[in-house]
Formats: structure tokens, C-alpha cells, sequence
């Protein structure tokens, strides 16, 4: 992967939205962004992403599968 790409907040919140809902998923991923210090402003790196994909993946039921499931999705869309 390359270090500088970037992945959007809205890239994550997508990612969650058909499980949680788009308004949902977007408080979601600011919330755990705020929680691991990332500001998000000008995207995240992939490292990034995938860290508050993890910390979403620890949730239990829906919310933490659909979290594990985005991770590989995410992997998918940067190979290629």
C-alpha cells in the first residue's frame, strides 16, 4: 500500500452506512477518530483507516462485523 494515499472520512462512513445508516456511520467514524487523536481533515492514511476500522471491529454484534468486514473492503479497493 501506498503511504501516501489517503482514505476520506466519508470512504469509512460509507463503509459502515448499510449497516448503521449513513448519519450513523458518520458520527461513528468521528467519534473513534476523536478518540484515537486523528484529526481526519484532509483524509487519513491507510494505517489510519484501518486503526478506526479495528477500534469500530471491537464493537460487538452488527456494528463490529460490518467493522471487520469494511477492513478487508478497504484492502480490496487500494490493490486495485
Amino acid at each position: 500500500m501506498t503511504a501516501s494515499r489517503r482514505v476520506e472520512l466519508s470512504q469509512l462512513s460509507h463503509l459502515l452506512s448499510k449497516a448503521v445508516g449513513d448519519e450513523r456511520a458518520s458520527e461513528i467514524v468521528r467519534a473513534r477518530c476523536a478518540q484515537l487523536g486523528l484529526r481526519g481533515e484532509r483524509g487519513l492514511s491507510v494505517d489510519e483507516a484501518l486503526s478506526v476500522l479495528e477500534s469500530v471491529a471491537q464493537e460487538p454484534g452488527v456494528l463490529g462485523v460490518t467493522a471487520r468486514f469494511a477492513k478487508s473492503r478497504l484492502h480490496l479497493s487500494l490493490v486495485g
